[in-house]
């Protein structure tokens, strides 16, 4: 149908001789067609007028990081964490199990712009509920889509160990670890149910390249890849993973909470010890790419989401 009325108001006329064919079209050819992603982003019909708008809420600049495979896809209908909640991430469901959980390689890292849509900065936030991700699609807390709808599609937020994941509240000492949730097309279903009326309808919060946020609820973050490590090096693994496990190597064992020909992942429940787990990792991405900001330079907002302004 799209194609359609983009064709609508054409004409031609043919006119044929026994020497030549002459083809013309009128003189008032409409305009190119818009590309797909315009006429996507131009579905997004929200209820509250305020999400059309630029919001009065503040920019951030800062780091997010994603645990991931060798597997290169957008963060989009992604979680995401700063460098702490990563590293509680690996430590708590990832380097006990051999091999590696999912299996994860590397620890990614992105510079991310965000800006709250105005509700949710009405209500005092600038994140709002950490949501989880499974093959793109939202599990919760509650219904996603009720809430995207009514706050735009903002940049989602958690301390690990406060709502909703209160269970790590004891286990988590990586001191101000959070995770993040990025919205992106279609997050009411798994990625390969995505179809273009869904993410016309369902844009997410990813603004348009090169486009800082607006606070449009379809605007709300950008992010930008940076660089990235290797979990062998972070865990201090100087051969191949497979050959690590083969010769005996654990990188964690988490009843004996020490590993084996590696102690980088020691005492899990040691603060000074995660402290400086998570030192490592900024010097390893300090020392691959020296030209960049550190979290130091750039560091995260505070996760200002509040379960009963959010839901009162």
């Amino acid at each position: 149908p799209c194609s359609t009325r983009l064709l609508e108001g054409i004409t031609t006329t043919t006119t044929t001789t026994t020497t030549t064919t002459t083809t013309t079209t009128s003189s008032s050819l409409p305009p190119a067609p818009a590309p797909v992603e315009v006429l996507l982003r131009d579905m997004y019909r929200p209820e509250d007028p305020k999400l059309l708008q630029h919001s009065d809420a503040p920019l951030y600049d800062f780091f997010m990081y994603r645990v991931q495979n060798d597997e290169d896809y957008e963060p989009k209908n992604q979680n995401m964490a700063n460098l702490a909640g990563a590293l509680f991430y690996l430590h708590n469901e990832i380097v006990w199990h051999v091999p590696r959980r999912f299996n994860k390689t590397r620890i990614q890292k992105f510079r991310v712009h965000s800006r709250a849509p105005q509700p949710l900065f009405e209500k005092g936030m600038n994140f709002g509920t950490r949501v989880a991700f499974d093959l793109g699609m939202c599990t919760g807390p509650f219904e996603c889509n009720d809430w995207w709808k009514k706050y735009g599609y903002y940049v989602g937020c958690n301390n690990v160990g406060s709502f909703p994941t209160w269970q790590w509240r004891d286990t988590c000492h990586y001191e101000g670890a959070v995770w993040y949730s990025l919205p992106g097309p279609c997050p009411s279903h798994n990625f390969n149910e995505q179809s273009l009326i869904c993410k016309g309808e369902e844009p997410g919060g990813a603004c348009p390249e090169g486009v800082l946020p607006t606070g449009e609820g379809n605007c709300t973050y950008q992010y930008q890849l940076v660089g990235e490590i290797s979990l062998n090096e972070l865990s201090g693994i100087d051969t191949d993973y497979e050959t690590f496990i083969r010769n005996g190597g654990r990188e964690y064992n988490k009843w004996s909470d020490q590993g084996m020909h590696t102690d980088f992942w020691n005492w899990k429940l040691s603060h000074h010890v995660c402290a400086s787990r998570v030192q490592k990792a900024n010097e390893l991405f300090k020392k691959k790419y020296p030209d960049d900001p550190t979290d130091v330079d750039l560091p995260s907002p505070v996760c200002d989401f509040n379960y009963h302004n959010f839901y009162g």
